[in-house]
């Protein structure tokens, strides 16, 4: 029987290495978590290596562990632009709201 949770969570603002910890904190939960996963960036206004690295940890876990690989809503041209150059386009589900995520996970259950 498949889970039929998505779980979101959201992330606004400034992320750098200032804000290791409280990302760690926030993803953390989402590493083993059964369902989909959305990581809602929209207001999101600029990030650093730091969020690319969480990402990253957190995608290898939970494709490690066979879990829906987490889609990502993106705002900013600035963090698209970040996912691009570290050539990361491609590595998650991308979509420019919320609801657009949540319509195609719902598909996914």
């Amino acid at each position: 029987m498949r889970d039929t949770q998505t779980q979101v969570v959201v992330l606004d603002g400034d992320w750098d290495i200032a804000r290791r910890d409280e990302l760690e904190k926030l993803l953390k939960p989402a590493y083993d978590a059964p369902g989909n996963l959305i990581i809602d960036m929209y207001r999101v206004n600029y990030a650093d290596s730091t969020i690319l690295a969480a990402l990253i940890v957190l995608r290898n876990r939970r494709r490690g562990k066979g879990l829906a690989l987490p889609s990502l809503v993106i705002g900013s041209r600035q963090v698209r632009r970040l996912l691009s150059i570290a050539g990361l386009l491609e590595a998650f589900p991308l979509f420019e709201s919320l609801e657009a995520a949540k319509a195609r996970d719902s598909l996914t259950l």
